[in-house]
Protein backbone atom coordinates (compact mmCIF):
# COMPACT_ATOMS: atom_id res chain seq x y z
CA UNK A 1 0.00 0.00 0.00
CA UNK A 2 1.25 3.20 -1.08
CA UNK A 3 2.22 5.59 1.44
CA UNK A 4 -0.14 8.54 0.12
CA UNK A 5 -3.06 5.62 0.78
CA UNK A 6 -2.18 5.30 4.28
CA UNK A 7 -2.32 9.11 5.01
CA UNK A 8 -5.55 9.05 3.21
CA UNK A 9 -7.09 6.50 5.86
CA UNK A 10 -5.69 8.28 8.74
CA UNK A 11 -7.35 11.51 7.21
CA UNK A 12 -10.44 9.85 6.78
CA UNK A 13 -10.00 8.66 10.41
CA UNK A 14 -9.24 11.12 11.83
CA UNK A 15 -12.29 13.61 10.26
CA UNK A 16 -14.25 10.67 11.88
CA UNK A 17 -12.86 10.44 14.82
CA UNK A 18 -12.95 14.26 15.31
CA UNK A 19 -16.86 14.25 14.01
CA UNK A 20 -17.09 11.77 17.16
CA UNK A 21 -15.79 13.74 19.60
CA UNK A 22 -17.02 16.82 18.75
CA UNK A 23 -21.00 15.29 18.77
CA UNK A 24 -20.34 13.34 22.20
CA UNK A 25 -19.22 16.54 23.70
CA UNK A 26 -22.71 18.18 22.50
CA UNK A 27 -24.42 15.23 24.21
CA UNK A 28 -22.65 15.73 27.14
CA UNK A 29 -23.03 20.09 27.26
CA UNK A 30 -26.58 19.84 26.64
CA UNK A 31 -26.96 16.76 29.37
CA UNK A 32 -24.70 19.69 31.96
CA UNK A 33 -27.61 22.03 30.93
CA UNK A 34 -31.07 19.46 31.68
CA UNK A 35 -29.26 18.77 34.77
CA UNK A 36 -27.94 22.09 35.97
CA UNK A 37 -30.43 24.24 35.00
CA UNK A 38 -33.90 22.47 37.17
CA UNK A 39 -30.67 22.50 39.86
CA UNK A 40 -30.17 26.42 39.81
CA UNK A 41 -34.15 27.25 39.40
CA UNK A 42 -35.28 25.10 42.01
CA UNK A 43 -31.99 26.24 44.18
CA UNK A 44 -33.30 30.19 43.23
CA UNK A 45 -36.79 29.44 44.59
CA UNK A 46 -36.04 27.76 47.62
CA UNK A 47 -33.47 30.41 48.86
CA UNK A 48 -35.99 32.80 47.79
CA UNK A 49 -38.56 31.34 49.78
CA UNK A 50 -36.77 30.84 52.95
CA UNK A 51 -36.36 34.52 53.14
CA UNK A 52 -39.86 35.63 51.65
CA UNK A 53 -41.11 33.16 54.87
CA UNK A 54 -39.20 35.00 57.63
CA UNK A 55 -42.14 37.22 58.59
CA UNK A 56 -44.99 35.39 58.15
CA UNK A 57 -46.19 31.22 58.33
CA UNK A 58 -46.84 30.10 54.83
CA UNK A 59 -49.63 27.50 53.92
CA UNK A 60 -48.57 24.21 54.47
CA UNK A 61 -48.63 22.73 50.49
CA UNK A 62 -46.56 25.65 50.04
CA UNK A 63 -43.86 24.18 52.77
CA UNK A 64 -44.29 21.01 50.94
CA UNK A 65 -43.29 22.17 47.59
CA UNK A 66 -40.42 23.75 48.71
CA UNK A 67 -39.01 21.34 50.85
CA UNK A 68 -39.63 19.02 47.51
CA UNK A 69 -37.30 21.60 45.57
CA UNK A 70 -35.05 21.61 47.88
CA UNK A 71 -34.24 17.73 48.03
CA UNK A 72 -34.60 17.64 44.01
CA UNK A 73 -31.82 20.68 44.31
CA UNK A 74 -29.56 18.35 46.09
CA UNK A 75 -30.12 15.56 43.72
CA UNK A 76 -29.37 17.00 41.00
CA UNK A 77 -26.80 18.49 41.97
CA UNK A 78 -25.14 15.90 43.25
CA UNK A 79 -25.72 13.88 40.18
CA UNK A 80 -24.66 16.60 38.08
CA UNK A 81 -21.28 16.60 40.07
CA UNK A 82 -20.63 13.13 39.74
CA UNK A 83 -21.59 12.00 36.48
CA UNK A 84 -19.31 15.07 35.60
CA UNK A 85 -20.94 16.11 32.18
CA UNK A 86 -18.84 19.80 32.47
CA UNK A 87 -15.68 17.49 31.91
CA UNK A 88 -16.31 15.15 30.11
CA UNK A 89 -17.62 17.68 27.43
CA UNK A 90 -14.48 19.23 27.73
CA UNK A 91 -12.32 16.53 27.42
CA UNK A 92 -14.25 15.50 24.44
CA UNK A 93 -13.48 18.87 22.87
CA UNK A 94 -10.50 18.72 23.38
CA UNK A 95 -9.81 15.13 21.93
CA UNK A 96 -11.67 16.53 18.88
CA UNK A 97 -9.55 19.44 18.38
CA UNK A 98 -6.35 17.35 18.67
CA UNK A 99 -7.70 15.07 15.83
CA UNK A 100 -8.72 18.44 13.85
CA UNK A 101 -5.15 19.47 13.93
CA UNK A 102 -3.73 15.67 13.05
CA UNK A 103 -5.98 15.97 9.81
CA UNK A 104 -5.11 19.31 8.90
CA UNK A 105 -1.14 17.88 8.75
CA UNK A 106 -2.19 15.27 7.07
CA UNK A 107 -4.11 17.50 4.19
CA UNK A 108 -0.81 19.32 4.31
CA UNK A 109 1.18 16.31 3.83
CA UNK A 110 -1.15 15.09 1.20
CA UNK A 111 -1.19 18.51 -1.00
CA UNK A 112 3.11 18.18 -1.22
CA UNK A 113 4.48 16.89 -4.21
CA UNK A 114 7.07 14.49 -2.27
CA UNK A 115 6.41 12.19 0.22
CA UNK A 116 8.10 12.57 3.77
CA UNK A 117 8.49 9.45 5.16
CA UNK A 118 9.92 11.20 8.22
CA UNK A 119 6.98 13.91 8.83
CA UNK A 120 4.25 10.62 8.36
CA UNK A 121 5.94 8.63 11.03
CA UNK A 122 5.82 11.31 13.15
CA UNK A 123 1.82 11.94 12.54
CA UNK A 124 1.65 8.60 13.02
CA UNK A 125 3.10 8.64 16.25
CA UNK A 126 1.16 11.43 17.35
CA UNK A 127 -2.38 9.83 16.49
CA UNK A 128 -1.60 6.55 18.23
CA UNK A 129 -0.25 9.68 21.61
CA UNK A 130 -4.29 11.08 20.76
CA UNK A 131 -6.16 7.29 20.36
CA UNK A 132 -4.42 6.31 23.78
CA UNK A 133 -5.36 9.76 26.13
CA UNK A 134 -8.60 10.28 24.26
CA UNK A 135 -11.97 9.28 26.01
CA UNK A 136 -13.95 6.80 24.79
CA UNK A 137 -16.45 7.64 22.63
CA UNK A 138 -20.24 6.21 23.81
CA UNK A 139 -21.71 3.65 21.13
CA UNK A 140 -24.97 6.00 20.44
CA UNK A 141 -22.50 8.66 18.52
CA UNK A 142 -21.62 6.13 15.77
CA UNK A 143 -25.50 6.32 14.43
CA UNK A 144 -24.67 10.49 13.64
CA UNK A 145 -22.01 10.03 11.56
CA UNK A 146 -22.08 11.76 7.73
CA UNK A 147 -21.14 10.09 4.81
CA UNK A 148 -17.93 10.06 4.25
CA UNK A 149 -17.77 10.27 0.67
CA UNK A 150 -19.71 13.70 0.88
CA UNK A 151 -18.28 15.34 3.96
CA UNK A 152 -13.97 14.42 3.70
CA UNK A 153 -12.39 16.74 1.52
CA UNK A 154 -9.93 13.84 0.18
CA UNK A 155 -11.08 11.46 -2.25
CA UNK A 156 -9.37 8.89 -4.53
Amino acid sequence: MSSRLVALRWYERASTVAYRHYQTAQRYSRLNFIFGLPTVIFATVVGTSVFATLQAKPEFWWQVSVGVMSIAAAILSALQSFLGFNDKAEKHRTAGSRYNMVGRELELWLAQPQEDLGALESIRQRVDALAQESPHIPAGTYSNLPDAEKSLLWKQ
